[in-house]
């Protein structure tokens, strides 16, 4: 019963995340560990979550994700402890000089609680992001705000989505 309802749960995460609007960022500092990382705020009820997607060819979210955000001009860090979703992986490969290169890409999804209060920090926008990932931790690092105030906007779009219901 519990694991049909989480199936169900899943199900339904994973349709409100393919219409809501996400923010994502490439890391490609080596090939290797290069991912791209989607974030999507949802609401499930009343209750506010980040769902963010990362796609790499090796790192995958850890049982219990912890994710830790800097922000610009303060020392404000907020930690957020999620669950994770899921993890999928798909093969391929392709022909090069008669040579065949097998491509493997995993995607791990993880959901984050946030409240309106941690969701206001993120107008200041993000300096420094770390996620608890495996084989290594993901950490970025940005010059400018690139996913702090789109993230907020977003978020308060789906606020009055919800409701709006």
């Amino acid at each position: 019963m519990k694991k049909s309802l989480l199936f169900l749960f899943l199900i339904f995460t994973i349709n409100i995340i393919s219409q809501a609007q996400s923010v994502s960022y490439s890391y490609r500092l080596l090939a290797a560990e290069g991912c791209t990382v989607s974030i999507s705020p949802t609401f499930v009820g009343d209750t506010a979550y980040l769902i963010v997607s990362i796609q790499s060819d090796r790192l995958v979210f850890n049982e219990s994700p912890t994710m830790m955000v800097r922000f610009f001009n303060t020392d404000q860090l907020l930690q957020l402890s999620g669950q994770k979703i899921s993890t999928t992986t798909s093969s391929g490969g392709v022909m090069v000089s008669n040579v065949f290169v097998p491509i493997t890409e995993m995607k791990s999804m993880a959901m984050f609680k946030v409240t309106d209060q941690e969701m206001e920090s993120f107008k200041l926008g993000v300096e420094r992001i770390r996620l608890s990932t495996l084989p290594i931790t993901h950490d970025r690092t940005f010059r400018n705000d690139k996913i702090g105030m789109e993230l907020y906007y977003n978020y308060q779009k789906e606020k009055q989505k919800a409701k709006n219901f």
